[in-house]
């Protein structure tokens, strides 16, 4: 399998539940990792919460390894050694390694880059691996990697049409990646029926999930991520390095800490692309996440002087986020629908529902003329907010050079 087959390999092809992963990592000799490992579930926030943890570690001069999902460009973006990707020759090797267990086994996608990530986060003797879980939890090829630690950043309704669709089974779906009563356990602080199914599955292996308290005013001034639901993911961060602090895994002062935090930035989150038109780049693709960048964009917005407000959106099909687009309605001076040009894509004809006034709407099927509009159009006092799904990112870089660095 080379690696390109690797990169096509579809993702709708997900596969239930741990067997195959445990499988995988078995043959491999990658049960049993020899450094400490924090998961990270949530419906939001949880790339986020890795890079804030990953600059954190990095400045005290912990080795890191850091596992996301999904990615911007690359699917190497999403095994990080320090920041670094790990390079295609490096999974190539693990793909010639156990070339025969990946054909027995037949795992997905996911579930060889998640045994990629541990093979290379070995091979590379790191101290701390940040592992991001990709969708759920219970049967999430991450929980299977068994870590120390677990983090709970909000938990929301999205991928309903998999995880369930009622809030309560969603939150169930993610609190049983909890297995075992030595994990540390830490959440932001949630809605009751959430918070108590947390509580529920913690103590049905005698456990107990530390929650942060809800006024609890935040240690942050950040610096580019923007908005209330980043101070409530740095928070979680801060609060995770603490408790790890205190149960001497690292060595690490409350100072240093803010100030990484602070410093965090993270590719696709409120990423300003270009100044002048100012052009703001967020993957917000639910709900919570659209109100969550609405917010934070009205804010920062006020302190500009822009003169035009252009939306730019695009979505993947089956998100329930009508309701929260319409808030985005009155806020700004024209819409253009695209799509993604992948095989979810939401059309622009069904995207356009979600809006009222229809002299607002522009539909611009093709993602690159859509880019190529707003270059023509907006003048350099006028402001763009692009949202809706990380697969606009290839097409911003295709047409605003160079927009997503290497680095967290």
């Amino acid at each position: 399998m080379l690696v390109s087959n690797l990169f096509n390999i579809s993702s709708k092809k997900i596969k239930y539940g741990l067997e195959r992963t445990n499988k995988l990592l078995e043959s491999c000799d990658l049960l049993e990792s020899q450094f400490f490992k924090i998961q990270i579930i949530g419906t939001n926030g949880k790339g986020t919460v890795a890079a804030f943890l990953t600059k954190a570690l990095l400045d005290s001069g912990y080795k890191v390894g850091t596992y996301t999902s999904p990615h911007l460009l690359k699917a190497n973006e999403r095994i990080r050694v320090n920041g670094k990707q790990i390079l295609d020759n490096d999974i190539q090797k693990f793909i010639f390694q156990n070339k025969q267990s990946i054909d027995d086994i037949k795992p997905s996608f996911f579930e060889i880059m998640t045994a990629i990530a541990i093979w290379f986060f070995q091979k590379k003797q790191i101290n701390i691996a940040i592992l991001e879980t990709g969708l759920g939890g219970r049967h999430d090829s991450v929980t299977a990697c068994k870590a120390d630690t677990l983090l709970f950043t909000s938990i929301s309704m999205d991928h309903h049409e998999i995880l369930g669709n009622t809030i309560k089974k969603i939150a169930l779906e993610k609190a049983r990646a909890i297995t075992h009563k030595k994990q540390i356990l830490i959440s932001i602080n949630q809605e009751r029926d959430v918070k108590n199914i947390l509580i529920s599955q913690a103590k049905s292996h005698q456990n107990t999930i530390d929650f942060l308290d809800k006024k609890q005013k935040t240690l942050f001034r950040l610096k580019h991520l923007k908005g209330k639901h980043q101070e409530q993911n740095a928070n979680l961060a801060y609060h995770c390095l603490r408790q790890l602090k205190k149960h001497k895994t690292i060595n690490i002062s409350n100072k240093q800490a803010q100030e990484s935090i602070n410093n965090t930035k993270w590719p696709g989150r409120f990423q300003i692309i270009l100044e002048k038109p100012l052009i703001i780049y967020d993957v917000a693709h639910n709900k919570e996440s659209l109100d969550g960048f609405l917010k934070a964009f009205l804010s920062f917005s006020q302190t500009k002087n822009n003169e035009y407000k252009y939306l730019m959106c695009a979505f993947e099909h089956n998100k329930k986020i009508i309701s929260s687009l319409q808030k985005y309605e009155n806020k700004f001076d024209q819409i253009i629908c695209t799509e993604t040009n992948i095989r979810k894509s939401m059309t622009t004809k069904e995207l356009s529902k979600s809006f009222k006034n229809k002299r607002k709407i522009i539909l611009i099927p093709d993602i690159d003329n859509a880019m190529k509009y707003i270059k023509k159009n907006a003048t350099s006092c006028d402001i763009i907010a692009i949202i809706g799904s990380h697969f606009i990112a290839p097409s911003i870089n295709r047409n605003f050079k160079n927009c997503f660095v290497d680095n967290i």
